[in-house]
């Protein structure tokens, strides 16, 4: 049993509702899983499959899971980023989904990394079916991260493509707003739609950054500043202008 389990009641779950994602670059792997999986009750609708991280991102932008168990070392986005991207609410799903690693390649800062990214444990391959059940069951027991979305895109998983989606991409967008002097409109909360880009950086009312200028705000983190707005204190976001119809 896990540290911080001790005396808990686990959750009654009801395998044949949950929902889960299974990425992993191996058929195998995934066909063991699926089958594991089954066995435990889980519908075979209930059951959806990612070939890789990017694979996996799309899915989640159309449609919601339970849970997610995904392969680590994974091109050309990793296990690390894909947990990453849903922790900073950049999927469809809620940012606190519970998400477990497979893996042969359980090494320390690893581990340390997945802390950090509040991931829910690991499976090391091949999975065996009764450390499957434990995992979920302690997965889908535990108490969730605080909804915070904003808190994990500093953490960096030290690879291109997160330099790249955290940092460089955000940087090209606030120095091309330079370049064209592109005009900025302050919008209230509530009329913000997802996909817009901030003109300024986005800080909580006490003066926190959350996002720096050039991102575009996604559908979860609207709905996390919305719901939590006295934590955050955000009643406007500054956004590149657009010409409305």
């Amino acid at each position: 049993m896990r540290p911080g389990f001790e005396g808990r009641a686990m959750k009654v779950v009801d395998y044949s509702k949950l929902r889960v994602l299974v990425v992993d670059d191996q058929l195998l792997v995934r066909t063991l899983l699926s089958r594991a999986l089954r066995d435990l009750g889980v519908a075979e609708e209930g059951i959806y499959q990612a070939v890789d991280g990017a694979t996996a991102k799309r899915a989640l932008d159309a449609k919601t899971v339970d849970l997610v168990l995904c392969d680590l070392q994974m091109e050309p986005i990793n296990g690390m980023d894909l947990l990453k991207e849903i922790r900073c609410g950049m999927t469809l799903n809620a940012s606190t989904l519970p998400f477990v690693f497979l893996s042969g390649h359980a090494e320390r800062d690893n581990i340390v990394l997945a802390a950090k990214l509040h991931a829910d444990g690991f499976i090391i391959k091949p999975p065996k079916p009764a450390e499957l059940e434990r995992h979920l069951q302690e997965a889908l027991s535990r108490p969730r991260p605080e909804p915070d979305p904003f808190a994990y895109c500093s953490i960096p998983t030290g690879t291109r493509h997160d330099k790249y989606l955290f940092s460089e991409m955000i940087e090209e967008a606030a120095r091309a707003m330079d370049e064209d002097q592109t005009p900025v409109e302050a919008v209230a909360l509530e009329e913000v739609k997802p996909g817009r880009v901030l003109g300024a950086d986005l800080r909580t009312g006490s003066g926190h950054l959350l996002l720096q200028r050039g991102a575009s705000i996604t559908r979860t983190q609207l709905r996390v500043l919305q719901e939590h707005a006295e934590r955050f204190g955000v009643s406007h976001l500054v956004l590149t202008w657009t010409e409305h119809p």
